[in-house]
């Protein structure tokens, strides 16, 4: 990935800024005239390093804005000023860069119009290594983002049928629950079972078990709706949450699931095919039941354990 510096600034502070910084590193520069435009480009597409006009209240403002922001607080902020020839030095105020950092700026520069054509002055130099950290620090940040997106994933993914687990159900109900009672709209709760699953792994092992769980998992992932999301509640029970659906098209749902597990054997392997069903649990969500979803779900379990009760193969609704 390309690492990216945006420039910040009126058009001569830019040119002038432009001309000293394309030396110094390999980096992309993109460039902004209004902080309008900077806000824009900052919110859509985060650059590493971040190189604003000092003299500018609104360089000031904006580094505030991102470090209050959270989660754009590891972009890199330079707050740079040029200095008129008559200035010898770079050597910036202790007070100028205690007021940077306390505005949330990782740093306050001078660059001294009298080193312009000195290729390794130090203004340059201290300007350069700024930018190498801060792309450093940015890669940083991405990596470990990325890092902890896989790792969110796996948390949140059942490790043997690849589909989500206990825990992003419990994390997604309530979040389902509370928009559907927001809207005013309906929402149901499919519990599944397997029929006899202890046969199968008493008869033909457990790896076989294993199997036909992933078998399964790939049916409801291929046989729902585009928006209903499979889970493995645990064992051999799966969950879908049904947004936008009331009993009758719920139960609907859950009969069409029925027999297509029913009418379509399991193919484990090339000599083992086995004929299983489902017993499904159907509960609806009522208007008074908590944001929680325990109601809803309890109602769904007691639901598949009159429908395993009653002779398995078939559906319960509420």
């Amino acid at each position: 990935m390309t690492a990216v510096l945006l420039l910040v600034g009126d058009r001569p502070f830019s040119d002038k800024t432009l001309e000293r910084i394309r030396p110094l590193t390999e980096a992309e520069i993109n460039t902004a005239q209004s902080y309008g435009e900077a806000e824009t480009l900052i919110y859509s597409s985060p650059p590493d390093v971040l190189l604003l006009e000092a003299t500018q209240p609104l360089s000031w403002e904006l580094c505030r804005q991102l470090k209050q922001a959270g989660q754009l607080g590891w972009i890199y902020c330079i707050l740079l000023e040029h200095q008129p020839a008559s200035v010898p030095t770079a050597t910036v105020p202790i007070s100028s860069t205690i007021a940077a950092l306390e505005a949330g700026a990782n740093a306050y520069l001078w660059l001294s119009a009298a080193s312009a054509t000195a290729t390794h002055s130090e203004g340059e130099r201290l300007l350069k290594a700024h930018i190498e950290a801060g792309l450093r620090q940015s890669k940083m940040h991405r990596d470990l983002s990325q890092e902890n997106n896989l790792l969110s994933a796996i948390a949140l993914s059942d490790s043997l049928t690849q589909i989500s687990n206990r825990r992003a159900f419990d994390w997604e109900l309530p979040r389902q629950i509370k928009s559907a009672q927001e809207k005013a709209a309906d929402l149901s709760l499919m519990m599944i079972d397997i029929d006899y699953f202890k046969v199968v792994n008493d008869t033909h092992g457990h790896l076989v078990g294993d199997e036909v769980l992933r078998l399964l998992a790939e049916r409801l992932k291929h046989n729902m709706r585009f928006d209903d999301t499979p889970y493995r509640y645990g064992g051999e029970e799966f969950v879908i949450v049904l947004a936008n659906t009331g009993k009758a098209e719920a139960t609907q749902i859950a009969q069409r699931l029925c027999q297509l597990i029913c009418q379509h054997p399991f193919r484990v392997n090339q000599t083992l095919a086995l004929a299983l069903t489902v017993s499904i649990g159907v509960a609806s969500l009522r208007r008074d039941e908590a944001e929680s979803g325990m109601e809803l779900l309890q109602r769904a379990d007691q639901n598949l354990l009159k429908a395993k009760s009653a002779g398995r193969n078939q559906i319960v609704s509420s």
